[in-house]
């Protein structure tokens, strides 16, 4: 007895229908090519196909079409005899459902996916590994025909296994949920296994159910099924001594597979007769051996030489990602780079700039007093003894003198070298006298350390344009310096 592929197929064909994906012309095209492939390219194309589905899905996040494409590249790796890269796949597609929300389509997905796990832990002989695989997902499973085909399979572990009571079991377990769930296939699959079990087990009624399940699949006029009654009742006469009946069986096994120009089918076919007796064929059968054994090598070449070719355009197309990334950081540390030399260059020149302005208002101050101011100084002097000069005239005066002093002083050089605390309050305290008085509030909470010259310089000469202006124009009585830190910000408000 053999594992029946249509069930399988009429297993992928219940997800499809359930799933909420809307497979397209092209979809479906490719689907098709997986199950019934014609040409030795057909497998490379569908798996093309479902690559780059995949890779879609994924980047869209569409996880429920991803896991579609992936079971199909686990099934094309599986028709191909890759069967630990479709573990792979599989375990993949149950990491995905994992992801997604328990509904109908991700349970009925999950069962699918597992028992094709189950298949391929039968196909490498770890049936324990099967039973496992198979267990949980008839725990999984809602609907009554997937509970079905997996307590079939389950069945057909325990023959492989010779354990042929529990295969009974199971597959009496099978044809009653069939039975209840009026699944007319799934009823004559189930009789089918029963009876081949019965005849092994040397149980009555083993002929009986083989022929019932003959005739189910007769009036369903389902083909693959016939094929396998056929079979089945040709090793049931066969173990019982009716080697005309085995013959018959087998011819019509034979007839179908020919007819079917299947050549797997003509291939199992003919290994049947070999199994029951018929030695006349074996040349045919190596024959049909060979030309299947071309095949596969022809579908696995063609298959190799695609994923190769594919996978050195990913690796061509990554080698060329990652020198455009090379090429997209190294260009943008040098604009980091250009950037940070730009910004210091120009912190640097408005920098050299303000000193340059420090250093001309100094050698303007030092004009000032020194010519200035000195000679208003000295006409002024002069000017004071001559005791018919009007008041006027000398106060005028007087007031340039002040003036220059001021301006002086005020674009002068500043020391900067002893605290700058000391250094504001001296500020302040210049401007002190008996009509106004400077506050500073909270200079000590400043840390003036941290602070860079260019910037003690330009604060001192701000506030002393204030004070100037307070004295000239406003003549407050009270003027108020406030420190405030906020962070790594320091603010600085006058009040009068």
């Amino acid at each position: 007895m053999k594992l029946k592929p249509a069930l399988f197929l009429f297993f992928i064909l219940c997800f499809i229908a359930q799933s909420h994906c809307q497979v397209n012309d092209s979809t479906s095209h490719y689907y098709n090519l997986i199950q019934n492939p014609k040409n030795s390219n057909d497998l490379a194309n569908a798996y093309r196909f479902f690559l780059k589905k995949k890779k879609e899905y994924s980047k869209e996040s569409s996880i429920k079409y991803e896991i579609f494409a992936l079971q199909n590249l686990a099934d094309i790796r599986e028709s191909l005899g890759y069967l630990d890269e479709s573990e792979r796949l599989s375990l993949e597609c149950l990491e995905l459902l994992d992801q997604i929300e328990v509904d109908d389509w991700s349970i009925d997905s999950k069962v699918k996916t597992i028992n094709d796990l189950g298949k391929m832990y039968r196909s490498k002989k770890d049936y324990n590994e099967a039973l496992k695989i198979y267990n949980d997902g008839l725990k999984l499973a809602r609907k009554k025909s997937h509970q079905n085909i997996i307590l079939n399979n389950i069945g057909f572990v325990y023959l492989k296994k010779g354990a042929l009571q529990q295969a009974f079991e199971y597959f009496n377990l099978a044809y009653e949920k069939a039975l209840a769930n009026n699944d007319t296939l799934n009823i004559a699959r189930s009789l089918d296994n029963l009876g081949f079990t019965k005849s092994k087990m040397k149980i009555k009624g083993a002929e009986n159910d083989l022929i019932k399940a003959l005739d189910i699949r007769k009036k369903k006029e389902y083909r693959l099924g016939i094929i396998h009654s056929y079979e089945s009742l040709s090793r049931h006469f066969h173990s019982i001594n009716n080697p005309t009946k085995a013959l018959f069986y087998s011819n019509k096994v034979v007839s179908l597979a020919k007819e079917a120009n299947n050549l797997e089918q003509i291939e199992s076919a003919l290994r049947l007769k070999i199994d029951i007796g018929d030695r006349l064929i074996i040349n045919e059968y190596i024959k049909i051996r060979d030309s299947i054994d071309d095949k596969k090598e022809t579908d696995r070449s063609n298959f190799n030489y695609y994923v190769y070719q594919y996978e050195k355009k990913e690796r061509d197309l990554q080698k060329s990602e990652r020198t455009k990334e090379r090429i997209g950081i190294a260009s943008l540390f040098l604009l980091v780079c250009f950037t940070f030399v730009y910004l210091y260059q120009k912190s640097k020149h408005k920098k050299e700039k303000q000193e340059q302005v420090y250093i001309i208002e100094s050698q303007i101050s030092k004009r000032v007093h020194d010519d200035i101011a000195n000679d208003v100084f000295q006409v002024m002097t002069t000017l004071q003894a001559n005791n018919e000069l009007d008041d006027t005239i000398k106060s005028g005066i007087e007031n340039v003198y002040d003036k220059a002093r001021d301006i002086s002083k005020q674009l002068s050089e500043l020391d900067l070298s002893g605290d700058y605390k000391t250094i504001l309050n001296d500020l302040a305290l210049s401007y002190n006298d008996e009509n106004t008085s400077i506050v500073l509030k909270d200079i000590t909470k400043v840390n003036w350390g941290k602070v860079s010259k260019n910037r003690k310089t330009a604060l001192y000469k701000v506030l002393q344009e204030l004070l100037i202006n307070m004295k000239k124009h406003s003549r407050a009585s009270v003027a108020v310096i406030a420190f405030n830190n906020k962070g790594k910000k320091t603010s600085v408000t006058y009040t009068d």
